[in-house]
């Protein structure tokens, strides 16, 4: 509910450079929010009555829930525009049933000038509680000052406001915490960041009532705040709590921002020449990359391997570059040393680590919070401690990269089919004809694919052709003619394990060029 000073529609209707026109509902509706209709709710579990704007025309059918009246808003402000000077019936009628205001605003003003208009009569309203809680904000304003801000912060929210608090990093690790709540996030083994998917507001964890607050600024998800036991008195406190949380993460972005250009020319100078790495061995160590301690250089891509169009390019440039700082906060909050580039196709960091593999589940969980749980690719080469070995390790990495089909996923240089690693070393042309002289026939008799997937599943499983047969939905008969025309196909039995291993060498080859679209 609103409070008791909030202002009212008839404010703005007493405003003439707004020409507002009332349609429905009471000019006596208070309102303590304002927010843009087609706009996300702004911390909706504050739970306010807000004054929504919307823009004309009205889209039919609307979408449900409707944004214009889900929840309901204590009134709406609908602006007409040249083209569309008229009320929509549908609208009035809609907010008649609702019991909301209605109001329009004519072509010639603005809604951004209703959305000011708005804004300064919630400042006007609010000058007295203003006043009030300017001692209680520089007391929480103070614990930015300290060694550790976010955990001083979370402990002096707690002890203004009796709520338990977490502070969470988008790929599920605890950073600070207030209270006696001993809660952690569930482990995710496919490497997803939980965290990142959870909606703002009311959610149940470990068994009790909490509320989750995301922390989100130009689009990238930095951590989320969990309360618990939050009384309705908290709930501002704990908005002012986020607000401090973003803006010390925002700071420590933008002070690792400053120094990123010098150390990503650092990394590119010693991808370049790391026979010249004893020259940069001091700047190396400065940055964390010390010789004779263990490093491994992680790649990755995001989205579809061959995006068209210039925007395609820059959209996945943004979104690398993205990839690449959370990537680097990821390693920063653990203290490891970390250097990382944007490239054209991928980011790479080379990060110093005893333990990489542990770490590996998680960076690809920060990289996909960074990007929405959009489709990150990791592949990381084996670890190294010489610093003249940084350009192997780099092309281990790659080599891993390459073998992941598309979506999501990692893979470990040491981890690769050696076969196609050796297949990788070949150009295209020379991949696509050694295919096709094996089972090129295969495919030219074969359009509609059942050939080619009895072929692939009998390579990968030769030994028992009648679970072999329930795999493929076909009676045992079946697979055995499909087996005898491959064998005819291809000019040579099956039986021989030499045929076998061309034929696989074949497959590999043709889900290799699948992969990478140069089939």
């Amino acid at each position: 509910m609103s409070a008791p000073d909030a202002p009212t529609v008839a404010r703005l209707l007493a405003a003439s450079d707004l020409e507002l026109t009332l349609h429905a509902g009471s000019p006596d509706a208070p309102f303590a929010a304002v927010r843009w209709a087609e706009a996300p709710a702004d911390r909706p579990w504050l739970g306010r009555d807000d004054l929504r704007l919307a823009d004309a025309p009205l889209a039919t059918p609307r979408p449900a829930p409707d944004p214009l009246f889900a929840p309901p808003p204590a009134a709406l402000v609908y602006g007409l525009t040249p083209q569309h000077r008229a009320l929509e019936p549908t609208l009035l009628r809609r907010a008649q049933e609702a019991n909301v205001a209605l109001l329009t605003a004519p072509p010639a003003v603005a809604l951004a000038r209703v959305e000011e208009a708005a804004l300064r009569l919630l400042i006007e309203a609010s000058a007295g509680a203003a006043a009030l809680l300017a001692t209680p904000q520089s007391y929480l304003l103070a614990a930015l000052d300290g060694p550790k801000p976010e955990r001083e912060l979370l402990e002096r929210v707690h002890r203004l406001t009796g709520a338990d608090l977490v502070l969470l990093t988008p790929w599920g690790e605890v950073t600070a915490r207030a209270g006696r709540s001993g809660w952690r996030p569930r482990r995710d083994p496919h490497g997803s960041g939980p965290v990142a998917a959870w909606a703002e507001g009311p959610v149940r964890l470990g068994g009790r009532e909490a509320l989750a607050l995301r922390l989100t600024a130009a689009g990238r998800l930095r951590g989320v705040l969990v309360a618990f036991g939050v009384g309705d008195a908290a709930r501002p406190w704990l908005e002012l709590c986020r607000t401090l949380l973003l803006s010390s993460a925002l700071q420590r972005s933008a002070e690792a921002r400053h120094d990123s250009s010098a150390r990503s020319a650092l990394l590119a100078e010693w991808l370049a020449g790391p026979q010249a790495a004893l020259m940069l061995a001091p700047r190396l160590e400065a940055a964390g990359i010390r010789g004779e301690a263990p490093y491994l250089v992680a790649v990755a891509e995001v989205g579809p391997r061959l995006p068209t169009g210039r925007a395609a390019q820059a959209r996945r440039f943004h979104q690398l570059e993205r990839v690449r700082e959370a990537g680097e906060e990821y390693f920063r909050a653990l203290g490891y040393g970390v250097l990382s580039e944007t490239r054209a196709h991928h980011c790479v960091w080379v990060f110093a680590s005893a333990a990489p593999r542990q770490h590996a589940r998680l960076l690809l969980s920060a990289a996909r919070a960074a990007v929405d749980d959009g489709d990150v690719r990791l592949g990381l080469s084996l670890p190294k401690e010489e610093l003249t070995g940084v350009a192997d390790a780099y092309h281990q990495a790659l080599l891993a990269l390459q073998s992941l089909p598309g979506g999501a996923g990692l893979a470990w240089f040491d981890e690769l089919d050696p076969v196609y690693w050796v297949l990788q070393q070949q150009p295209a042309g020379n991949l696509v004809a050694l295919r096709d002289r094996l089972v090129g026939a295969v495919k030219e008799a074969d359009p509609q694919g059942k050939l080619w997937r009895t072929l692939v599943a009998y390579i990968r499983s030769p030994e028992d052709l009648q679970a072999l047969a329930q795999e493929l939905h076909v009676h045992v008969n079946t697979l055995r003619y499909r087996l005898k025309r491959i064998e005819e196909l291809v000019q040579e039995p099956l039986s021989r394990p030499e045929t076998v291993a061309k034929l696989y060498l074949a497959l590999q080859i043709d889900a290799m060029l699948e992969r990478e679209g140069r089939g």
